[in-house]
């Protein structure tokens, strides 16, 4: 029997009864456990993961930790033991090689899994893996109600093969990208595509801001309203480093407000005169 810890609570966390978030002594658990491993996702987070190492250590002599924040490339995936049911990953890694990315240093290139059913695709790169893996993982989410593509679709892999593959599933968001300033003709060329098909609240994007390449507040708005104007619905995802980095409140802010969509549909009755910071 297995015991899952985990630093932090999030939406895709597992919640069955073998799963924690803290230590032993303040939750009931079995009487014993063969084995404890304590998952930890980011850098920031290892100190607490080695105090629940410690501290897990007193009611099991099997503890081990890992994760992300390790450099742990992923081995086949299992729904249901780190990620909740219902979460799937089809692959690992990425062949694109981004400057700001730790995808490829940790995982490699792409890395083509069993298939397990799920209508959240948290795959890193979807579409650089080979035709017939793309054909099986569609066809598996024809069973699916909901499905979104959180780990993302890039816009320069999506052609008008890709595009009827979503047209047969039942969509709730198609995850994009735009990280860089060079990277809009790609994003444009993918709506024009999609738009035929899917409304903008479908076509969540994905932009990168305070990334490692001398960003400002100023250029990051402009790019978040830009991917608007293509015909997304855009949400600001702050870079992070290997350790923690804490911005300051202009940068908060624009995060804080550019994730709600609220926010982004109400500045958009204005062309973003008000959306300043």
């Amino acid at each position: 029997m297995i015991a899952r810890v985990f630093t932090r609570k999030t939406k895709q966390s597992p919640g069955d009864r073998h799963c924690y978030f803290t230590v032993p002594g303040l939750v009931g658990i079995d009487p014993e456990y063969d084995e404890v491993r304590v998952s930890v996702t980011f850098t920031w987070d290892i100190e607490h993961g080695e105090h629940l190492k410690k501290q897990w250590g007193m009611v099991c002599d099997n503890v081990k930790i890992g994760g992300p924040a390790f450099g742990d490339r992923g081995g086949d995936f299992v729904g249901g033991r780190y990620l909740r049911n219902g979460v799937t990953i089809t692959s690992r890694g990425c062949p694109n090689n981004c400057s700001f990315c730790f995808v490829p240093q940790r995982e490699g290139q792409i890395r083509e899994l069993k298939i397990t059913p799920g209508n959240f695709v948290q795959d890193n790169n979807l579409l650089a893996c080979s035709r017939n893996h793309i054909d099986r993982v569609f066809e598996m989410l024809k069973g699916q109600k909901g499905v979104e593509f959180p780990g993302g679709l890039e816009p320069a892999r999506i052609d008008d093969y890709i595009v009827e593959k979503l047209r047969g599933i039942s969509i709730e968001q198609i995850w994009l990208s735009h990280d860089y300033e060079g990277a809009e003709k790609a994003l444009r060329y993918a709506v024009e595509k999609l738009r035929k098909h899917f409304k903008r609240r479908q076509m969540r994007c994905y932009v990168l801001v305070g990334g490692p390449y001398e960003d400002t507040v100023e250029k990051a708005e402009a790019r978040l309203i830009k991917a608007w104007e293509i015909g997304t619905l855009p949400f600001a995802m702050l870079w992070q480093q290997v350790e923690f980095e804490d911005y300051s409140p202009r940068w908060k802010k624009l995060v804080r407000n550019w994730t709600r969509p609220a926010f982004v549909k109400e500045m958009a009755k204005s062309n973003f005169k008000n959306a300043r910071y």
